[in-house]
């Protein structure tokens, strides 16, 4: 009984096996096909995966979150030194941003690519590793749009240099 046990289920199992084979044969395999969006800056659209390829920091936010709007200055530091891309996502509308204090409507100047993302966030963040759609999200991407490093909540210096440091070394390995 016991042979014909494992052959009935070696039988009920091998379509399933085929259809999991099948499905990983014909799936993109990057990781970062996933990891793209088009997004308004106010004058155009802005599709992740036609910037020139860099590290990136990506950053939801809100201008009624604290620790968003706290985030900001250091945000624009890491863009003005010109190694890694920073974009901001603004999870509201247009009017609302507007609505930041100056220092934040300042952090927001280029070279910061400043975006809105869609009225209802949460399948972006979802995409973005960030299920519970909690703000702010910060996600650091080497220069293929891999995910090297994520966090829900404010970021500090120390967490955003070790996060680019280790994703620029990451970068460098086959």
């Amino acid at each position: 009984m016991t042979d014909l046990f494992i052959c009935a289920m070696k039988a009920s199992l091998a379509p399933v096996a085929g259809l999991l084979l099948y499905a990983s044969a014909h799936a993109d395999s990057s990781p970062a096909a996933a990891l793209d969006f088009e997004l308004s800056d106010g004058r155009q659209f802005v599709r992740l995966s036609k910037l020139q390829p860099s590290p990136s920091v990506i950053n939801f936010w809100r201008a009624d979150c604290p620790p968003c709007v706290s985030e900001m200055p250091l945000l624009a530091a890491i863009a003005r030194e010109d190694k890694v891309r920073v974009l901001t996502v603004a999870l509201q509308r247009p009017a609302e941003t507007l609505s930041a204090p100056a220092a934040v409507q300042s952090a927001l100047a280029p070279p910061m690519i400043a975006l809105h993302g869609p009225r209802e966030p949460r399948g972006l963040l979802a995409r973005f590793g960030n299920s519970h759609g909690a703000l702010p999200h910060t996600v650091v991407l080497d220069a293929r749009r891999h995910v090297c490093a994520q966090r829900t909540g404010e970021v500090d210096e120390s967490w955003l240099r070790t996060a680019l440091s280790r994703c620029i070394a990451h970068a460098g390995q086959p």
